[in-house]
């Protein structure tokens, strides 16, 4: 299994400007390490989250996996079957948009295509009985949006004020090894409430 991202977000969470605000830094000397810092450090917070912050594009691809006829695997990736319905848990949600959908080399009609939760995971749901029905392994790729939001001021403050802190943390000990624990305690503080969240 392969997640690729296609599109990233068009924008941060966090601007430059109240970076260096954050950071009281009032010269454009270290402008471009900082906005590295600002999309590492949201990539960072979304590896920890498992979700996508801002608006993004992704692509899922499954290779030649075999299609269960029994139960949901519960923290389990691969598909499976519920009543002629294949589901497939999504990396990275919530989802916002189901852009493509194609098993082998058949293009899926989007009208047969559903989103669900199961066991607390997002699922892309395919209802064709006939497609499934020849198929024993499958290969899939899945082209969707993902995110929060695509505006940066209907972000959580939360997570706006952990980017903030990484980035803080991130630029104070640019030039060493050593891990500031009072930072990543706060961090860790503020992104546990979005740890449970599924669907959007």
């Amino acid at each position: 299994m392969q997640l690729n991202l296609i599109e990233a977000p068009a924008s941060e969470i966090i601007t430059l400007e109240e970076t260096k605000k954050y950071l009281r830094i009032d010269h454009d000397f270290d402008d471009n390490l900082i906005v590295m810092l600002i999309k590492s450090t949201r990539e960072a917070i979304e590896a920890v989250i498992q979700k996508s912050i801002m608006k993004q594009a992704w692509e899922y691809n499954i290779q030649n996996q075999h299609v269960s006829n029994f139960y949901f695997n519960e923290g389990g990736d691969y598909p499976n079957v519920f009543d002629d319905v294949l589901k497939i848990s999504l990396p990275k949600p919530p989802v916002r948009k189901i852009i493509s959908v194609e098993i082998g080399d058949k293009e899926i009609d989007p009208e047969k295509c559903s989103l669900d939760t199961v066991n607390n995971r997002f699922c892309l749901c395919i209802h064709d009985k006939r497609l499934l029905a020849r198929k024993r392994k499958i290969s899939v790729s899945i082209k969707y949006e993902a995110g929060i939001s695509d505006r940066a001021e209907n972000i959580p403050y939360q997570l706006k004020l952990a980017n903030l802190m990484l980035v803080a943390n991130a630029f104070q000990e640019r030039y060493s090894y050593s891990q500031n624990n009072v930072v990543s305690q706060g961090v860790k503080q503020l992104l546990s409430p979005f740890l449970e969240w599924r669907l959007f």
